[in-house]
């Protein structure tokens, strides 16, 4: 009975020894440096409540392989996976809920390549990224998938051709950016296809003739600017009019088109949209 025992207590105290061996191994080989300061092997790092930061592997001071971060509430906050023969890193961003927000290419911790934007499941928007800044085709859509606007961008900055879309795909808006700024030809279309508005912008300044088309193709009135500042200001007055005796008539079914004098394009859109 006391030899036994004695096997018996030798056993338990192998396990504890087992047990008390590894805790000490996985603490050594957690957040590692070696001699000459690069970080190796599995790094963690956690929140005051005891919670992940982070997670992932270190090789000669450089992330490898799958990381994995978190929010404080514990819900992943990023998946990361990075490139055995370069410097990308595939991410996939989620938020407090868990659910995707953002994937893409890091580079250099920089956007590259097409980045994709979800909310709730679906695809919202899209943008193309050079060494972190927009570049290219940034695209948005409707919440049935249709594409909404699409945009060229130069080093951050609206550059070329600007378009809008019916969601049967056809043009509702064109118009041409130069540094952010709306510059050239701004058009707008009826759903059938007819150009509903015709203008003109300077340094997104109003400028030149801003012709009004009915749905038939009837040029209704134009507008003439002068970098901002309205040249025939009696006809306003009298679109002005007419159309404030047809709110009358249609209350809350149209918008007051004095809130957007400054900015006729804006009130057509608008008031496309609120039919």
């Amino acid at each position: 009975m006391f030899i036994y025992q004695m096997k018996n207590m030798k056993y338990i105290l192998l396990l504890l020894l087992i047990s008390f061996t590894g805790q000490i191994f996985s603490q050594e080989t957690v957040n590692q440096t070696d001699a000459n300061g690069l970080r190796q092997g599995l790094w963690k790092k956690n929140y005051p409540n005891g919670k992940l930061i982070y997670q992932g592997q270190f090789s000669d001071g450089k992330p490898v392989g799958i990381w994995k971060r978190y929010h404080d509430n514990g819900k992943k906050q990023a998946d990361i996976i990075y490139s055995e023969v370069s410097d990308s890193a595939d991410t996939k961003l989620y938020d407090e809920a868990g659910k995707l927000i953002a994937e893409g290419i890091f580079l250099n911790e920089q956007k590259v390549g097409v980045w994709k934007y979800f909310s709730n499941n679906r695809i919202v928007a899209e943008d193309e990224f050079l060494h972190g800044l927009k570049n290219g085709l940034s695209r948005k859509f409707y919440q049935t998938g249709e594409v909404f606007e699409e945009a060229e961008w130069k080093n951050n900055l609206k550059e070329g051709k600007y378009k809008a879309y019916f969601k049967n795909g056809k043009p509702y808006m064109e118009c041409i950016y130069k540094y952010n700024l709306r510059d050239g030809f701004c058009i707008t279309y009826f759903e059938n296809g007819r150009m509903e508005l015709e203008a003109f912008y300077s340094n997104d300044l109003r400028h030149n003739n801003w012709n009004y088309y009915s749905e038939s193709g009837e040029l209704l009135y134009t507008l003439k600017y002068n970098l901002n500042q309205l040249l025939n200001s009696s006809m306003l007055d009298s679109i002005q009019s007419n159309q404030l005796n047809e709110m009358d008539g249609n209350k809350g079914k149209i918008l007051d088109p004095a809130e957007f004098l400054n900015n006729p394009s804006e009130y057509m859109i608008r008031n496309r949209m609120n039919r």
